[in-house]
């Protein structure tokens, strides 16, 4: 007769470094490289009659995430993303993306600095406006 073995057989050490690795492997596609696809947004954004509407919230976003503001507008106006110093000139029918990588935390509006032929001098005036701020774009620290 036979004594039964206490130590674990060939097949059952196999069986047992293979649910491991599987396990590692599951992990690893929930890690930095998921977090990664799920840190990049894009938001449509219309202006029209010189406002969004429907007025979105307050766009959040964590820091060192990416965002992508896709916009469109029905007349040409300069935006500005301030903070991040993005000044884009938008033009009707045609989309233009901003792009942010979202390293500074806090929370930052984004204007309007001229509309129709306002534009061409709102890159000289930024500095000094008073325009009410189309969204805000809120960083939170990670």
């Amino acid at each position: 007769m036979k004594k039964p073995s206490h130590l674990p057989s060939v097949s059952s050490l196999g069986l047992a470094i293979f649910l491991l690795c599987a396990s590692a492997q599951s992990q690893s596609q929930s890690g930095p490289a998921a977090r990664q696809q799920q840190a990049e947004q894009h938001v449509a954004l219309a202006i029209a009659q010189r406002k969004i509407a429907p007025k979105p919230p307050t766009l959040r976003v964590q820091q060192h995430d990416t965002i992508t503001l896709d916009w469109t507008t029905d007349e040409i106006v300069s935006i500005h993303l301030h903070g991040y110093d993005q000044l884009l000139t938008l033009k009707p029918g045609e989309k233009t993306a901003m792009r942010i990588d979202a390293s500074v935390p806090g929370r930052f509006p984004v204007s309007a600095h001229g509309y129709g032929a306002q534009t061409a001098h709102a890159g000289k005036q930024h500095k000094h406006h008073r325009e009410a701020p189309l969204i805000y774009l809120e960083v939170l620290p990670r």
